[in-house]
């Protein structure tokens, strides 16, 4: 490999859906890179571009070279949104297994508790019979029949007859009290057994469930190496294949151009949306014209991720990529622009913990990984403020997306704003509490 080729490394640019603005141009414009490439890979320089145009052979070389690092690029994102959908399955599958192993076990353990409940009250109700019995003692039964005259003595035997059957009652009672007990200890070691099952289950699950985890971030991982190279790769081919004298800073100049078109139509759309203040005017409900419209918030600066960076969910849903597992809701690609246009700049942190394989902290229980992920979005900052729940900006953020947010939504940190006396209450929000370093909404 010549010397001048570079390893992968990561370059900014305003999206592939920002090309569209560009069409006149001969080049693909570059997309936003989030996060470190996941392979170390040689990429031809622009300059090794224009030096293979020496010679034919050399410039056929270096066609077949980028044209198969752009398949393996493709390659490796397939193979990896496979493994995402395979381990996804399997996690689904072992969480099934989990939730009726735990239902097996608990109704045994009713069962059996039910059966003994039944057994123990059949043992009372003997024991009250036989009690009944003994009361009934007196003299010998023989003396009675000896001193007695006939009809003294068949009285004596009917009772003795009646006394018999008690017996046979009480024997009875006791025998279905012993069976229900032995079908109750029965049960007990059959939910004995389920309960050593769940451990394995919980287990298998909880393996299931990092594996799942692991390919969602090398899957990130491979989409992120290919967007980060991709596009530039296919001008690079483009260029050897046409003959262009294209060089690097034509490039960059491309996608610098690309991005100052997308963050003009931003500020468009947000300037033909409202007239001023805190108004965010109509909001639209497709998902990547809004996707679109954060994006160019991006690129002019007014929009910006924290770490992990979960902006590159948007940026997919701006180019119209299904990736597994990385659908946001459009009430928060909603809340998100309203909070841009409202404030004139907007900081995230968590967006989706299911597509970036988080399942530290609250787990898969998280509101941000739950049904799927993309339900919810914390808010860091808004007009360049720290939100922290309870501050002024969380305040007034809360009032814009409550115009926005559908009702039943929540927001969190209530006790943060106990705490700082700027309790309120809001029409299409609940409230619950949470840590006091930013301000969550989501849509559950």
């Amino acid at each position: 490999m010549p010397p001048s080729r570079r390893r992968a490394r990561a370059r900014g640019g305003a999206g592939r859906f920002a090309a569209a603005i560009l069409a006149t141009l001969t080049l693909t414009i570059g997309a936003t890179v989030v996060g470190a490439p996941a392979y170390a890979a040689d990429y031809p320089t622009w300059d090794d571009v224009q030096n293979a145009k020496a010679s034919e052979s050399a410039k056929q070389a270096e066609i077949d070279q980028i044209t198969a690092l752009i398949a393996d690029l493709q390659a490796k994102a397939t193979a990896a949104q496979a493994l995402v959908e395979q381990r996804t399955a399997e996690a689904d599958a072992a969480q099934t297994a989990l939730t009726a192993g735990q239902a097996k076990a608990d109704a045994l353990s009713a069962s059996a508790a039910q059966w003994q409940a039944k057994s123990d009250a059949a043992s009372r109700q003997a024991a009250l019979f036989a009690a009944d019995f003994a009361k009934t003692g007196g003299p010998s039964v023989t003396s009675v029949l000896i001193g007695s005259d006939a009809a003294q003595a068949d009285q004596v035997l009917a009772k003795l007859s009646s006394m018999g059957k008690l017996t046979e009652t009480i024997n009875g009672i006791y025998a279905e009290a012993k069976q229900d007990s032995n079908t109750a200890q029965s049960l007990s070691a059959q939910a004995d057994v389920a309960k050593q099952e769940l451990t394995q289950l919980q287990q298998a699950a909880q393996d299931a469930l990092e594996q799942a985890a692991e390919a969602q971030q090398a899957m990130v991982a491979a989409l992120t190496e290919q967007n980060a190279h991709e596009a530039e790769l296919q001008a690079q081919l483009t260029t050897l294949q046409q003959n262009l004298a294209t060089t690097e800073q034509q490039y960059q100049a491309g996608v610098a151009a690309a991005a100052a078109a997308a963050a003009a139509a931003a500020a468009a759309a947000a300037a033909a949306a409202h007239g001023g203040g805190q108004s965010v005017g109509p909001v639209s409900s497709d998902d990547q014209a809004l996707a679109q419209e954060l994006m160019g918030y991006v690129a002019a600066g007014q929009f910006h991720g924290s770490y992990p960076d979960h902006i590159f969910e948007i940026e997919w849903i701006a180019e119209g990529k299904t990736v597994p597992n990385c659908t946001i809701d459009t009430s928060i690609l909603q809340a998100m622009v309203a909070a841009v246009r409202a404030f004139g700049s907007a900081g995230v942190s968590d967006i989706s913990r299911r597509c970036t394989g988080q399942i530290e902290g609250a787990g898969t229980a998280s509101a941000h990984y739950r049904d799927g992920g993309g339900h919810a979005v914390d808010f860091t900052s808004v007009g360049g403020m720290a939100t922290t729940g309870a501050n002024s900006a969380s305040l007034q953020l809360i009032d814009v997306l409550n115009g926005v947010m559908p009702s039943g939504s929540r927001v969190g940190q209530a006790n943060c704003r106990r705490s700082a006396g700027t309790s309120d209450s809001w029409s299409n929000f609940t409230q619950f509490d949470d840590t006091c370093n930013h301000l969550h909404v989501d849509d559950f």
